[in-house]
């Protein structure tokens, strides 16, 4: 952390005395015209126990001066002097300075941790000290009085209720956001993780055509050498085919590498199975918005079954989501995921609104190879995962079965997995 310099701790100081002056101008009069009781200690005390580096003393001082000013500029405007005013008010900064001393002396010299009922008694002394002070610069003797007593010490009372009540909420909005941090990241973790098993996945199947490349080159330098008018691109076959082998070797270790750090996140807590569709609903809505669109999720059923390892889930489901996104004519897209238990299945349906898939595709969307992705004016096909790694995905690593039914206005994916085989899957 970067440490603070002087100006940092002087705007601080200033930002925290504004805001204590501000809410000490929230006060009822009691005892006597001229002493109020106001809210502005309230936050002064609260900010002290919640930070651990809060100036207390220079906020209370800086405070002091603040309320007092205040206190002279509205006592002048209801008609008093400024001399008059300045002297009535003056106590007030007695009172501030008072609470300062006593509360950072408790703080830096008698406060323990995680004691908040003797952090409570301390604001109730201080309080009572502090309004003591000033009733005595305001009543003198009369400060003894059971009237006085008796009012300074409800006074501190209350107060010090408010101020546990202020500093209960803070910590519990605190604790939401922390929670809400948590999940915001782990959630990003898990769908970070789900995308680099996909390039592991893509990495796999790619790493046979290189290896039939390299062969290829060393079978070609093989059939050139042999001519002594060809021995040049044999040479150059040669080359190639050690390249191709160099390539291979960083590609090895790049996805052994990969694969093994995805064999250790492996050994996380597992994952309810509903949970996926929250995890990936945002990553799926800022898809849909970079093609222009918006998209709404509607979940129907429930499961209670939990998934050790979520990422090739993550991967599947997000895949058929972005499918249904690009293939939509329209500007929102509606998704439809459908969960039911029957015995020792768990059915999964997909389902969105977009235009259907035609029945001479139909047959052939699992096959290797293939896509409906192709833009015709560069040739580009998109890179996700395919609906047949998918398909390989659900089929090969977690036992179940895909198939897939459309007509103009709905298709829909339906998967079913075995209920053991998916609680245990690693």
């Amino acid at each position: 952390m970067k440490p603070q310099t002087h100006l940092d701790i002087f705007i601080h100081t200033f930002f925290y005395s504004v805001l204590t002056a501000a809410a000490a101008q929230f006060q009822i009069n009691i005892f006597s015209p001229e002493f109020s009781v106001s809210l502005g200690i309230v936050f002064l005390a609260a900010f002290s126990l919640l930070s651990d580096h809060f100036p207390l003393f220079p906020v209370s001082l800086l405070s002091g001066i603040f309320v007092l000013l205040s206190r002279t500029f509205y006592s002048c405007m209801n008609g008093n002097g400024l001399e008059q005013a300045f002297l009535i008010s003056l106590p007030e900064l007695g009172f501030y300075i008072i609470y300062g001393i006593i509360l950072t002396f408790y703080l830096k010299k008698l406060r323990g941790t995680g004691q908040i009922w003797k952090d409570l008694a301390a604001l109730f002394f201080c309080d009572y000290l502090a309004n003591f002070g000033e009733l005595m610069l305001r009543l003198n003797i009369n400060a003894f009085s059971n009237s006085s007593q008796s009012g300074i010490l409800i006074t501190a009372l209350l107060r010090t209720v408010l101020i546990f009540i202020f500093i209960t909420i803070f910590r519990q909005y605190h604790l939401v956001l922390i929670r809400r941090e948590q999940k915001d990241y782990y959630q990003n973790l898990a769908l970070l993780t789900s995308r680099l098993q996909e390039e592991v996945i893509w990495m796999k199947k790619n790493s046979g055509m290189v290896e039939s490349a390299m062969h290829l080159a060393y079978q070609l330098f093989e059939r050139l050498r042999t001519d002594s008018s060809t021995r040049d691109a044999a040479k150059d076959a040669l080359v190639v085919a050690n390249n191709i082998h160099e390539i291979k070797k960083e590609y090895y270790l790049i996805l052994r590498g990969l694969s093994d750090v995805l064999s250790l996140e492996s050994t996380s807590k597992s994952l309810p199975f509903s949970d996926l569709f929250s995890i990936l609903e945002d990553p799926i809505r800022q898809f849909a918005a970079s093609h222009k669109k918006t998209v709404s999720f509607h979940v129907h059923g429930n499961t209670s079954l939990c998934v050790p390892d979520p990422y090739c889930l993550l991967s599947v489901f997000r895949n058929l989501f972005m499918n249904a996104i690009e293939a939509s004519e329209k500007d929102h897209v509606r998704l439809e995921i459908s969960i039911e238990e029957t015995g020792e299945s768990l059915l999964c349906t997909v389902t969105d609104d977009g235009p259907g898939i035609s029945p001479d595709i139909l047959p052939m969307i699992f096959d290797a190879g293939f896509s409906t992705k192709i833009n015709y004016e560069t040739g580009e096909i998109s890179r996700g995962l395919g609906l047949n790694i998918v398909k390989n995905i659900i089929v090969e690593q977690l036992g179940g079965t895909i198939t897939a039914t459309s007509r103009p206005g709905k298709t829909s994916f339906h998967i079913t997995f075995k209920k053991t085989t998916l609680e245990e899957s690693k």
